[in-house]
């Protein structure tokens, strides 16, 4: 899909969140969802690159028929988490889209305030949690979405006995093995909400030229910025998942380049899938608005 098509999508009237959208990527897919005519529910953790969206839309596209509407979320305390899913639910009745794009790659292991290991807990928990606390506005969407963010990086196997890798920490092993978790969960929920008629989906941006790698050394650091590709660029995969509509697309599947592309053999098993659904519950059970499992509740 060009650039050109996918800024004339009309998303006029909708009602989108998305995660991860201050900078890289999900910064220019959430600008362009609101010169769309979205109204695009940022939950973002630095007021003030949330400032700098506001301006930039103002400032450069003053002629955007959608809207931000910024709400502070800070996915490394899942504490705020929900009264940030309250403060879209007092400001919304339905949502049509869920994107969730924000995700860490820490080169050392590093807790969160809530002593969880960051990457499990914003790449995984986090993104779980939303979509939990905010299903029932998206069901009530005429053509809902739900889209992640994954990536090439996922082999392996789900390591149950130790998923925030403690003792045993790289860079690699615990960022690949959060987007295996990603697809088996994408694959998971495709088949849960199915009856719901949302459409469930991850998507693959490519080596994109982010932030991602700021905290890594200058290195790492060097690399994302002289080889990645732009956001603008990196963001054509989202784009095209959030334009084309749901009967055109394939629930659960994982896109790259805009298309269905096939991932690791571990990544199709839905027996995993269900287990790995089992243990994220044991971390979110004191955040669930209810007694009921993930995903289980009446919708």
């Amino acid at each position: 899909m060009s650039r050109e098509k996918s800024l004339s999508a009309d998303q006029s009237g909708k009602k989108i969140l998305i995660t991860g959208a201050t900078s890289g990527l999900g910064y220019a897919a959430a600008m362009k969802l609101a010169i769309q005519g979205a109204q695009v529910f940022v939950l973002a953790r630095n007021p003030a690159k949330a400032a700098i969206m506001i301006e930039d839309i103002k400032t450069n596209h003053p002629y955007a028929k959608g809207k931000f509407e910024m709400i502070q979320c800070d996915l490394s305390e899942l504490s705020s988490i929900t009264p940030a899913c309250q403060k879209v639910r007092d400001a919304t009745t339905h949502l049509d889209m869920i994107i969730l794009n924000a995700g860490v790659l820490n080169m050392n292991f590093k807790e969160t305030t809530d002593k969880i290991e960051e990457t499990w807990q914003v790449n995984v928990l986090a993104p779980i949690l939303i979509t939990h606390l905010l299903i029932d506005l998206l069901v009530k969407s005429a053509e809902p979405k739900v889209i992640f963010t994954a990536s090439a990086l996922h082999q392996g196997n789900i390591n149950f006995e130790n998923p925030e890798w403690r003792n045993k920490y790289g860079l690699i092993s615990a960022y690949r093995h959060s987007k295996l978790s990603i697809i088996l969960l994408t694959k998971l929920l495709a088949e849960k909400l199915k009856p719901y008629k949302v459409g469930v989906y991850c998507q693959h941006p490519g080596f994109v030229s982010t932030g991602l790698g700021d905290t890594n050394g200058w290195l790492t650091k060097m690399a994302f910025k002289l080889l990645g590709k732009s956001p603008e660029e990196g963001s054509k995969t989202l784009m095209f998942l959030t334009d084309t509509p749901n009967t055109q697309l394939e629930t659960g599947a994982y896109y790259a380049k805009s298309k269905v592309k096939r991932t690791t053999k571990e990544s199709y098993q839905i027996e995993t899938a269900a287990e790995l659904l089992k243990t994220i519950q044991k971390y979110l059970e004191t955040y669930i608005q209810s007694s009921s499992l993930l995903f289980e509740k009446e919708l």
